[in-house]
């Protein structure tokens, strides 16, 4: 049975492009999506992780809101830019299922 949850999490822009992705048969959980951020930080160095904290931080409430609405289904593409910048960001893309359902 092909993997039907599929999707990334990745830090953009100001020449840096790095993410983490995820392919599964079940959809990833709350605390699973909260360890891809988590896995994504771990990649950046400490200028890259200080440019996007804001979108960080946005992410994971994003997460979290998505948790508690019972999760978000595909398609989903939402860029959390840092204020004042033209292209640095924090994106999530959801491209097959579902991703964000509650802890179980």
């Amino acid at each position: 049975m092909p993997d039907s949850h599929r999707g990334r999490i990745q830090a953009q822009g100001g020449k840096t492009e790095k993410s983490v992705s995820w392919s599964r048969k079940k959809p990833p959980t709350r605390s699973q999506a909260r360890g891809f951020v988590s896995e994504l930080i771990r990649k950046l160095n400490s200028d890259e992780l200080k440019a996007r904290q804001h979108g960080i931080t946005k992410a994971l409430q994003f997460i979290d809101d998505a948790a508690a609405g019972g999760g978000v289904n595909a398609p989903v593409s939402i860029s959390f830019k840092t204020p004042q910048t033209r292209d640095i960001r924090v994106d999530i893309e959801v491209r097959l299922g579902m991703a964000f359902v509650p802890d179980e």
